[in-house]
């Protein structure tokens, strides 16, 4: 008894901490509710801290029919919810990939894309340290730069008006929330495709990580923090990038002469993060290296450089940024 009391509360008080640091008094935090262990152990912890922090909570599920189970799961959250008295929203959305897209890509941009228009200030996730650590090594087997190791930060706004994505478990490992679980006599539901190690992740999961437990028992706390450290340098680049840009641009574009003026590794950064504040996807390195070579090419040129739908052209001196047909530029 009292060691189930000491892992319910050390839980709890990392949570709380974590939430402390932003969260204010009256505001809405709505949980992304998937029906699994992580999501439910979540809901659970904040049900208890909702008084102390004083903050309205809800549950969303978003159900994307891909298993057959699907309307069980939702049912099920649907059930705890209601045995919690939390609100709870279910959002049925069609998953449709069109050329190279895979379903998990897909599934996660409709996702978003639900938690975006939530009412609320906070949409709450369910990522834990397991899961950061298995990103940084996906993102590394990927050949990503700093952008993609960083990994998942611990919140981050959804969009302009929005609400911020809060990840209060990037702290605490899968293992902890097995035990907080046990200790409180909780149920959840188990997707299949989660054992499935034709997925890339699942592979990490069941077939890497028990190797590097043998000789490093503390690698997903180790990557986790290599994320954070990630993290911290590539803040520093986006202000050193935020501050080239004042100098090479104005409001017709960047200029290619200033683009051309700074040293490659420099202004690889900061094309990076222009791209990235337009909210466009990120460019390869290859289209990457192409722009700053047709940055020196005769002034009557007039190069485009395209991805995802995006387009840039040189035009006047000038690189200019659109986005697909259709989507509104702002």
């Amino acid at each position: 008894m009292e060691s189930s009391r000491k892992t319910t509360d050390l839980l709890s008080r990392q949570v709380s901490r974590h939430l402390t640091g932003f969260l204010q008094p009256g505001q809405r935090l709505v949980v992304a509710l998937s029906g699994g262990l992580d999501s439910v152990v979540l809901l659970h912890v904040l049900r208890g801290l909702q008084s102390d922090l004083d903050f309205r909570l809800s549950a969303v599920h978003v159900n994307h029919r891909l298993q057959s189970a699907a309307d069980e799961w939702a049912a099920f959250c649907d059930r705890l919810c209601r045995q919690w008295q939390i609100p709870c929203a279910e959002f049925v959305v069609a998953v449709i990939r069109r050329g190279g897209e895979s379903l998990e890509a897909v599934a996660r941009a409709r996702r978003y894309e639900v938690f975006a228009r939530q009412t609320a200030e906070w949409v709450a996730l369910a990522h834990h340290q397991d899961d950061q650590a298995e990103t940084v090594l996906l993102q590394l087997l990927r050949g990503a730069g700093l952008p993609g190791l960083q990994a998942m930060p611990p919140q981050r706004l959804l969009a302009p008006g929005g609400p911020s994505l809060v990840r209060p478990l990037l702290g605490v490992s899968r293992a902890s929330l097995q035990r907080y679980a046990a200790a409180q006599g909780l149920v959840w539901v188990e997707d299949p495709s989660n054992r499935d190690p034709r997925h890339a992740r699942n592979f990490l999961r069941q077939r890497v990580g028990p190797l590097l437990d043998e000789a490093f028992p503390a690698w997903r706390a180790t990557l986790s923090r290599s994320a954070r450290h990630l993290a911290q340098a590539q803040a520093v680049l986006d202000d050193l990038s935020a501050r080239d840009w004042q100098q090479v641009s104005d409001e017709q574009g960047l200029k290619v002469a200033a683009l051309h003026a700074l040293a490659d590794a420099r202004a690889l950064h900061l094309l990076r993060w222009w791209i990235r504040q337009q909210g466009a996807p990120a460019c390869s390195e290859r289209r990457l290296q192409e722009i700053l070579r047709q940055s020196k090419a005769r002034p009557d040129h007039h190069p485009e450089i395209r991805w995802a739908g995006w387009t840039l052209v040189r035009h006047r001196g000038y690189w200019k940024i659109s986005p697909p047909v259709g989507q509104d530029p702002s």
